[in-house]
């Protein structure tokens, strides 16, 4: 191929990228990801079971590296990760707490679109002197390709505090019925079926079924008592309420059921 046409060719691939990365940059490009995330996985996950959405929360946490400053300060802790986040500090609220084993300060504010999130800072203290700082946080989306935009956000956030840092979506929904215990474990065994999953973890207690296991579809994962997982199905049914809730989360649900 003569050299004028290989500049050519290569100057046309180099348009081509470029372009596709300006179009990811931007609101439809971000719309289109999202389309195809793992957040929308969940979302026809729990749609297939029949359930109404009630919920979309983004988590986030990492263990923060000694190198970091004030890595033993959770107040410092909590204020960094939330700058980083772009949260106003001076318009959340701020909360220490203490106990026995740890202690810990909350900022809970809001993001500029409305979105309520929480930072925790929290210090683990042991008894040989050792201690464990970590940084948790929460949030509550309204829509689920926000929640594809903000677990990234949270991610890039949590990466700057240490080094193997976790982001989970978990998505809860609602069936207005009340079902059996045979119905709760069959609709579980469905919709990890349904992912692909192959179930690592059965916890059945009191109206509650929860399966944890491991799909192919979903890109991280975590190691659990020495098995790999990566999503989490969890039904309870509600007697007070007549009905049922339908939880689905990757890695694994971290809220109260």
């Amino acid at each position: 191929m003569p050299v004028k046409e290989q500049k050519r060719l290569l100057l046309a691939f180099g348009v081509l990228a470029l372009t596709v990365l300006l179009l990811f940059l931007t609101p439809v490009g971000q719309r289109l990801l999202a389309a195809n995330s793992e957040e929308t996985l969940l979302l026809n996950l729990l749609k297939s079971s029949g359930a109404e959405l009630r919920t979309i929360h983004v988590t986030g946490w990492v263990k923060v590296d000694d190198s970091i400053p004030n890595a033993g300060e959770p107040e410092e802790m909590s204020t960094m990760a939330a700058r980083l986040l772009g949260l106003n500090i001076p318009a959340c609220k701020s909360e220490n707490w203490q106990n026995a084993y740890a202690r810990g300060n909350q900022i809970t504010g809001a993001l500029p679109d409305g979105s309520p999130i929480s930072v925790l800072g929290q210090v683990m203290e042991y008894p040989e002197g050792n201690i464990a700082s970590h940084i948790m946080v929460n949030l509550a989306a309204n829509d689920y390709r926000k929640a594809y935009i903000y677990k990234k956000r949270i991610g890039q956030a949590l990466k700057q505090c240490g080094k193997d840092e976790r982001v989970a979506v978990s998505i809860s929904g609602w069936i207005d019925r009340d079902m059996s215990d045979d119905e709760l474990s069959a609709r579980a065994e469905e919709l990890m079926s349904g992912a692909g999953a192959a179930v690592q973890e059965r916890v059945v207690k009191d109206n509650l079924v929860s399966l944890t296991g491991y799909s192919a579809r979903f890109s991280r994962d975590l190691r659990y008592t020495g098995k790999e997982v990566n999503l989490n199905v969890a039904i309870r049914r509600s007697p007070s309420s007549h009905g049922t809730f339908i939880y689905v989360a990757s890695p694994v649900i971290l809220t109260e059921y």
